[in-house]
C-alpha cells in the first residue's frame, strides 16, 4: 500500500490529533485516536464525486465560526463528510489549510483519474453525463430546451460556482455549483479544457 500523504487534523481545544487521514493508491484510512472507535477504509475503487464549501455560522448579529466541509460519495450513494468546525476564530487559519490540503490530496489521488476518464470518453465521442450535463457530439445540453454546440459554450467562473451559458445569450444558463452539484469541479475543468481546444481550433482556420 503506497502512502501518498497524511493529514492529521488536531482537535479545537488540544494539541493533540483528533482525527488522522492516511492517502493511499488503495484508499482512505480515517482514524480518531481520541475515541474508541475502528478506524474506517473507503476503498479508492468506490470513491465516486465530491463536492466541498465553507459555511460561515451567523448569530443574531455577528458570524461566530466557519465549517470547513468535503463530502465524498461511493457508486451506493453513501456519504463520507469530513468537517472542520473553528469558533470564534479558534484554529481558523489551520483547518482552512487543513481542509484545502484534504482537498488536494483527493484531487491528486483519485479526481485527477476521474477527469482523465471524461476527457478519454469526449475524445472517442462517447456520449455521457456529468453533474446534469449530458455531453454529445456535437455539444453539450441539460435539459430538452437547452442545448449549446462547442463553439455557443461560454463560462463565467466564481468562488463557490460557476455559470455554463450561451456566448451570445447569458440568458440561457446552466448554475454549477461546488456545493450542491457532485463533480462540479471535474465538470467545470472539463469544459474549460474542451471550449479553450475549439476556440484554438476555430482561430487556425
Amino acid at each position: 500500500m503506497d502512502v501518498s500523504g497524511v493529514v492529521e487534523i488536531p482537535a479545537l481545544f488540544q494539541k493533540k490529533t483528533a482525527k488522522r487521514l492516511t492517502f493511499t493508491t488503495e484508499g482512505i484510512m480515517v482514524e480518531k485516536p481520541l475515541s474508541f472507535s475502528s478506524p474506517v477504509f473507503i476503498p479508492a475503487e468506490d470513491i465516486c464525486s465530491f463536492r466541498y464549501r465553507v459555511v460561515v455560522l451567523r448569530g443574531y448579529a455577528f458570524s461566530f465560526g466557519r465549517q470547513y466541509i468535503i463530502e465524498t460519495r461511493d457508486f451506493q450513494n453513501k456519504v463520507f463528510l469530513i468537517k472542520l468546525t473553528s469558533f470564534y476564530s479558534i484554529r481558523h487559519e489551520a483547518y482552512h489549510k487543513l481542509w484545502y490540503a484534504i482537498f488536494n490530496q483527493l484531487w491528486e489521488n483519485y479526481f485527477s483519474s476521474t477527469l482523465n476518464y471524461y476527457i478519454e470518453l469526449y475524445s472517442i465521442q462517447q456520449v455521457f453525463e456529468l453533474a446534469g450535463v449530458k455531453f454529445h457530439t456535437d455539444g453539450i445540453s441539460w435539459d430538452k430546451r437547452n442545448k449549446l454546440l462547442w463553439h455557443e459554450i461560454a463560462l463565467s467562473n466564481y468562488r463557490t460556482y460557476f455559470m455554463i451559458h450561451h456566448v451570445e445569450n447569458p440568458h440561457q444558463n446552466k448554475s454549477c455549483s461546488f456545493s450542491m452539484d457532485w463533480n462540479a469541479l471535474i465538470l467545470q475543468v472539463l469544459l474549460k479544457n474542451i471550449v479553450k481546444q475549439h476556440k484554438q481550433s476555430r482561430e487556425i482556420y
